[in-house]
């Protein structure tokens, strides 16, 4: 029976070599202190340890070995890897890191000033929506009154206007007619005839003495009278169409057109208030988004104040979010943040989908440090390729690595 062959290690010599020094020295051979063949073992080791650290410093001259950050991810230098969506950014990574995807801007949905019952919902989670699409109805009736009623204001408060201006304008000099001087004119030369006459029969009648009886005479001169005052209104009457009213009367009448405006301004704020609360019974998408949480039902009863923004929770029909407009949320030690820049290049991995890359870029870093962790805040643009659909891959509180490339 063969005996079984021992693999002697590749230092196996060496360390044969070694013994035997030993074996020697326990034996009186060379003996001499500290002399003789002694030294070898320490020349071989030392020749050893210059070697590793050639190695070693050969490494760090390279960037195999760096230190890692205190908080994150681990730093290597590596180049750009080919990923199932398309090239990743080339380049020596600098610092590398984990955060999760947050949008940029997410709206919760709601109508504005109006309340009543959810007639119609079109709102879907996942579903994308075009800006102006419509995601729900509230029953209208009692809005479409507001907007009638406030039509009939506005007809009548203009048709107030209309009469207090022809009032205003009739008073103007400009306004009076030709012929309606001309017939002026002509009443008070008819006035001055009739006093002529009065006047004659009055000095007629004098004149007879005892032969006219005192009535007759009184009457006479009271026709006379009568007449001459006529003559003198008509007179005047003829020079007030010419000059016009009194400055007091204009002003009258003036402010009575610019109450009459003001009615009809209110009137058209009143409609455009009433038209703007029946318009927002139909709610519809504010952005281009994707519908994230669906926040309504079906025939719900609602009310201004459920749907305000300020309640917490309740009231939005649903929340929307461009999910082509997506970030990374990342704490950064503060001894790293001196290493980054606005604008600098990234490269980012879903945690979901790792073998997918996808460009990115610093974007900002917040002006404030967490005194907690003694990290910051700093925000990493995320790029999606050509004709990736948004939402299919990255999604919101996603996590995600970041590798800060070195420029």
């Amino acid at each position: 029976m063969t005996e079984p062959t021992t693999t002697r290690p590749a230092n196996g010599e060496l360390v044969n070599r070694v013994q035997q020094l030993r074996l020697n020295d326990q034996l009186g051979a060379g003996k001499t202190a500290r002399g003789g063949a002694s030294w070898l073992p320490w020349l071989l080791c030392g020749l050893m340890a210059v070697a590793w650290a050639g190695v070693g410093i050969r490494g760090y001259k390279n960037g195999a070995f760096s230190s890692a950050p205190a908080t994150g991810g681990v730093t290597a230098a590596s180049s750009g890897n080919s990923s199932t969506n398309g090239p990743a950014p080339v380049g020596t990574i600098q610092l590398e890191y984990t955060g999760y995807l947050a949008t940029a801007q997410m709206i919760a949905v709601s109508p504005i000033d109006v309340g009543g019952r959810v007639v119609e919902l079109n709102v879907v989670e996942g579903k994308l929506f075009p800006k102006g699409a419509i995601l729900a109805k509230l029953e209208d009736t009692s809005y479409q009154a507001q907007v009638v009623e406030a039509q009939a204001s506005l007809a009548a408060a203009k048709k107030r206007l209309d009469a207090s201006k022809m009032k205003f304008a009739a008073m103007l000099p400009e306004s009076v007619r030709k012929v309606e001087i001309d017939q002026a004119e002509e009443e008070v030369r008819e006035a001055d005839a009739l006093r002529e006459r009065a006047k004659d029969q009055f000095t007629r009648l004098e004149k007879l003495g005892p032969g006219v009886s005192e009535q007759e005479l009184r009457q006479a001169r009271f026709d006379f009278e009568g007449a001459a005052a006529k003559a003198r209104r008509l007179t005047a009457a003829l020079a007030i169409l010419k000059e016009g009213p009194r400055q007091e009367q204009k002003a009258v009448a003036e402010a009575d057109v610019k109450g009459a405006e003001a009615d009809v301004k209110g009137a058209e704020a009143r409609l455009i208030q009433a038209q703007w609360r029946l318009d927002n019974c139909v709610i519809k998408a504010p952005i281009d988004g994707t519908v994230l949480a669906k926040k309504a039902e079906l025939g719900n009863l609602v009310n201004p104040m459920a749907f305000s923004a300020s309640t917490s929770g309740g009231g939005a029909v649903c929340d929307m979010a461009n999910l082509a407009d997506l970030e990374v949320d990342l704490k950064v030690p503060e001894q790293a943040i001196s290493k980054l820049h606005v604008d600098q290049r990234c490269r980012v991995k879903c945690k979901a989908y790792p073998d997918r890359v996808y460009e990115g870029r610093l974007d900002r870093i917040m002006p404030t440090a967490n005194r907690a962790d003694s990290t910051v805040n700093v925000r990493v643009k995320v790029k999606l390729p050509a004709g990736e659909t948004p939402g299919k891959y990255l999604m919101p509180d996603m996590g995600a690595d970041v590798s800060f490339m070195a420029d």
